[in-house]
């Protein structure tokens, strides 16, 4: 496990154009762990095209990036746990069939039963992926990128699809991890967000608009500009956004 407070992922002027899209500009900055980290933004902002970079999936336009205080290559596979915005799901794989694959990738031992048992699907291992509710699918997927015990975790918005309650069930479950390793998350919920992470970056058009721990963000909103709805006001008042008050979802 890192040692605390530990400079996890950092990068400089890291940018990404898609022809004439740019898609991240002049993105600098460091993640330390162990702790949860947030990273949000309305869908656009470049929040995914960030965590590709950062798990290796393509290589930057400029500027650079590193992990564990080396270059992204080689890869430090063995030392990273990924969740992406779409996983991939097998038809009819039930969950014992995937929680498999993902104990033989990563060559771990009675990694199946890990999974299952984390995730706490043992009494459901039979089922396919397709009748899994929201919770069940999202807690597999988590734990399949946890069986390798990874120091650092990346998630792509895993809880965009489900209900309040079992967001909430979720990040519970995601702060308990987020104890002993670095954990990156995606999302454009600023409500999930107020309780959830420890550190918060606010991402918008592809750049990095304010980082810090959701009280420093929070503290620096003037008086005037606060209507007790903590990181959504945060978010407004460094992203200078003219989003519809009381619609939490920055991507809405």
């Amino acid at each position: 496990m890192p040692k605390a407070r530990e400079t996890i992922v950092s990068a400089e002027g890291l940018s990404k154009r898609f022809g004439d899209v740019v898609a991240l500009s002049d993105v600098t900055f460091s993640i330390h762990g162990p702790g949860f980290v947030g990273i949000l933004g309305p869908n656009g902002a470049g929040k995914t095209t960030l965590l590709d970079l950062l798990e290796g999936l393509t290589s930057p336009s400029s500027g650079s990036a590193q992990l564990f205080g080396a270059p992204l290559d080689p890869y430090p596979r063995r030392r990273v746990g990924v969740v992406l915005q779409k996983e991939v799901q097998l038809e009819r794989c039930t969950a014992r069939e995937y929680a498999n694959l993902f104990a033989a990738i990563h060559g771990v031992a009675r990694g199946a039963e890990k999974i299952l048992l984390g995730a706490g699907l043992v009494k459901r291992a039979n089922v396919p992926l397709s009748q899994l509710s929201g919770g069940e699918a999202a807690r597999l997927f988590i734990w399949a990128a946890l069986v390798h015990d990874p120091e650092l975790v990346f998630l792509d918005e895993p809880t965009a699809a489900l209900d309040p309650d079992t967001k909430r069930s979720v990040g519970a479950m995601l702060r308990e991890v987020a104890k002993t390793r670095c954990v990156v998350m995606t999302t454009h919920d600023l409500r999930e967000a107020d309780g959830l992470f420890d550190e918060l970056m606010f991402m918008v058009d592809g750049r990095v608009r304010a980082s810090g721990s959701r009280e420093e963000l929070v503290a620096a909103v003037p008086e005037d500009k606060r209507s007790g709805l903590g990181v959504e006001d945060a978010f407004f008042h460094f992203c200078q956004m003219r989003i519809e008050r009381g619609n939490a979802e920055t991507g809405a």
